[in-house]
């Protein structure tokens, strides 16, 4: 089965209110990366991705079933840095299109979540400059932040 552009599978509000629900967890959770696989057109993956984003799920192995998730994108999303950053991962995604090279950076304190709030803002539009949260306060004490910067 021929892969679909990212584009014509999502709507970019899913996208912004699934990045705003990330940034304001402690960690991530399997519900957040079940709802990005929707996001992806889960359904429309070729049965041997499927097949493998299920085992990982089922293994618990969140970061793992998020890498695949970019690397199923189209065209293709791979991690170009991380860093912890005074308690933060900071996670930069690329994106190669067409001799376009665009990254997308995320911040959070839980580095899965890190990496998929980088995929998910790698898949916004470029014309985003610059988007800023604030930390919030969650009920437990702990604190969130996301900030993520598109360069074209």
């Amino acid at each position: 089965m021929a892969r679909r552009t990212i584009s014509s599978v999502m709507k970019p509000e899913t996208i912004a209110a699934l990045i705003d629900r990330v940034a304001d967890v402690r960690i991530l959770r399997e519900h957040h990366v079940w709802a990005a696989a929707e996001i992806f057109g889960f359904d429309d993956l070729d049965s041997t991705m499927r097949r493998k984003f299920r085992a990982l799920m089922e293994a618990d192995a969140l970061l793992d079933a998020v890498l695949s998730l970019a690397a199923s994108a189209d065209p293709p999303r791979s991690v170009g840095n991380v860093r912890n950053q005074r308690g933060h991962w900071v996670c930069t995604m690329r994106c190669d299109a067409a001799g376009n090279r665009r990254t997308a950076t995320a911040e959070h304190a839980d580095f899965a979540a890190a990496v998929l709030a980088s995929l998910l803002a790698s898949l916004q539009q470029p014309t985003v400059a610059h988007r800023h949260r604030p930390p919030s306060h969650q009920h437990d004490g702990s604190s969130s932040h996301e900030h993520q910067r598109h360069a074209q």
